[in-house]
């Protein structure tokens, strides 16, 4: 669990089910940036949340409820996710002969709740939290094009905004300045 000023960021429970269907998969404006699983019936956002609490919960990377500290209202949801990087590349990044192992900091809002800063804060609770205790080197992710908010966001957040050499949109980075950065030969 994270806390901030206003918001605490917590594991999932079943209860969540109705609140996370109604702010984030219920609404395409919400979902069309952020999963690939388009809008959800109440059904399908119940089974999802069935099929993953309980690895969330285990998981140093889970996924987090992002409630309103007065209220325990529901916002959004914030996540890293380690994923073997097939897709994001981008102009100064050498390619590997092989994937490497990547971290992405994910988040979505009910659109009730944006434009005030909710996203901003939990995301820098979990910058914080991924650089400071999981030490990890950098986070690593992506925007469409079209999806100007999320840019704004991640700019914000201290991110490098670059061009993706796999296609239309943007690769994110924010490297962690609290470790040193391997440095990598340039011919």
């Amino acid at each position: 669990m994270l806390e901030t000023e206003r918001l605490i960021l917590r594991p999932f429970t079943l209860a969540d089910a109705g609140d996370l269907h109604r702010e984030i998969y219920s609404d395409l404006h919400v979902v069309q940036y952020y999963s690939g699983k388009g809008v959800m019936t109440v059904a399908q956002t119940q089974q999802y949340l069935a099929d993953h609490v309980v690895a969330w919960q285990e998981d140093d990377l889970g996924r987090l409820a992002v409630v309103l500290k007065t209220t325990d209202q529901l916002l959004g949801q914030v996540h890293l996710d380690a994923y073997v990087n097939r897709f994001y590349r981008w102009k100064d990044e050498p390619n590997p002969p092989y994937n490497v192992v990547e971290v992405e900091l994910a988040f979505a809002f009910g659109r009730q709740f944006w434009g005030q800063r909710y996203a901003y804060e939990a995301c820098q609770a979990m910058i914080g939290y991924a650089f400071r205790d999981l030490k990890l080197r950098r986070l690593v992710g992506g925007a469409q094009l079209e999806n100007s908010r999320s840019i704004r966001l991640q700019r914000r957040l201290g991110y490098r905004i670059e061009d993706s050499l796999d296609g239309p949109g943007y690769v994110t980075i924010l490297d962690n300045d609290l470790i040193a950065q391997p440095t990598t030969a340039r011919s």
